[in-house]
């Protein structure tokens, strides 16, 4: 396996970081030791260690000769950034700690408490400090990164017009929409009586009946008569629905899906009834399903074109390329200036 690869993986920050106490590594036999500033001794412990811990996580085709070379790697880069003055404090360690909380909350989409989150640290990493030095090395390396090839990551290319047209010709099938509408609804939840829930029926179908007469019309009777506090002042307007959206369908049921997504712009219904209550649903926009072009926008909701998706996909590839390439370049360079020996023999 390429020392690149191998060093790629720890900067993932996988859930492989351990450790031996100094003891451990006194009375375990050498695997290699390294010197750039300092002796340091990698442990045939702490490689069997790394190793189980790979094995474990389900990694296949790793030898513990590929592991060696990744704490080899790891140890030259983190000796080499210290040579050279990169320096990260317990305060900085907090922040991105807490930086780190904050992507998980924004990512679940609710408030992640303290607790949870040391929780899940823990269980990825061993430890909520074993986490934090992954965060601190991780930073590290990006600082490094950055002092040593900062100018050649400023200036990534932007991928062509050929590149996006054959990225999109290869995944046109990514860029499938699905059937959709736009709607907005007069709504009353269910209550659980059934007494209720028929009084409630039986108020919107009158709402009905007069908005198909011209006695009333749909906005008006959006104001007058729904419970839909979110939409309500906004002429009912609920956004969209497509035809593969799983949780709208799980939430209102497969019979009112199908019924909206049959309707036509402009068509108003009458009482239609899903899973959480009664509604009267007034159709805009009726878009078929199809495979998307590139000026489409992604999305009915969104402003960003396939070509402008496209384009993010593939620059962010380019700066992935590059700095793994500016990476390797350090690392070659500062395994050329330390002093390595390595004693396991495969």
């Amino acid at each position: 396996m390429r020392k690149n690869r191998i060093f790629a993986v720890l900067l993932l920050l996988a859930a492989f970081v351990s450790g031996v106490s100094a003891a451990s590594s006194l009375i375990s036999s050498p695997a290699a030791t390294v010197n750039l500033i300092r002796n340091h001794m990698i442990s045939q412990s702490e490689l069997d260690s790394k190793y189980d811990s790979y094995v474990a996580m389900g990694a296949q085709g790793i030898t513990k000769t590929d592991i060696l070379d990744t704490l080899i790697n790891d140890e030259v880069f983190l000796q080499g950034a210290e040579r050279d003055g990169i320096v990260v404090s317990d305060r900085q360690v907090d922040q991105l700690y807490a930086q780190a909380k904050a992507n998980a909350a924004a990512q679940a989409g609710r408030n992640v408490t303290d607790e949870e989150f040391a929780a899940e640290a823990t269980r990825q990493f061993g430890s909520v400090e074993a986490y934090r030095e992954a965060l601190k090395e991780q930073s590290i390396v990006n600082q490094y990164v950055l002092l040593k090839k900062g100018a050649e990551l400023q200036n990534i290319p932007m991928p062509t017009n050929a590149e996006i047209s054959s990225f999109y010709r290869q995944n046109q099938q990514v860029f499938f929409q699905a059937e959709n509408v736009k709607l907005a609804h007069i709504y009353i939840p269910k209550t659980g009586d059934a007494a209720a829930d028929n009084e409630s029926r039986e108020l919107l179908a009158a709402v009905a009946a007069d908005i198909h007469s011209g006695a009333t019309t749909f906005e008006k009777a959006v104001i007058a008569y729904s419970e839909d506090e979110g939409s309500r002042n906004i002429g009912g307007d609920i956004g969209w629905l497509t035809a593969d959206n799983a949780v709208a369908r799980q939430g209102w049921g497969d019979a009112f899906c199908d019924t909206v997504l049959s309707m036509e712009p402009g068509d108003i219904s009458d009482v239609l009834e899903s899973n959480t209550g009664y509604h009267i649903v007034k159709v805009s926009v009726h878009n078929p399903g199809r495979i998307l072009s590139l000026s489409d926008t992604i999305s009915p909701e969104d402003t960003m074109t396939v070509r402008e998706y496209i384009t993010q996909i593939l620059y962010v590839r380019n700066q992935q390329a590059a700095y793994t390439t500016a990476l390797q370049e350090i690392l070659e360079e500062l395994r050329s200036e330390a002093q390595i020996r390595i004693f396991y023999e495969g």
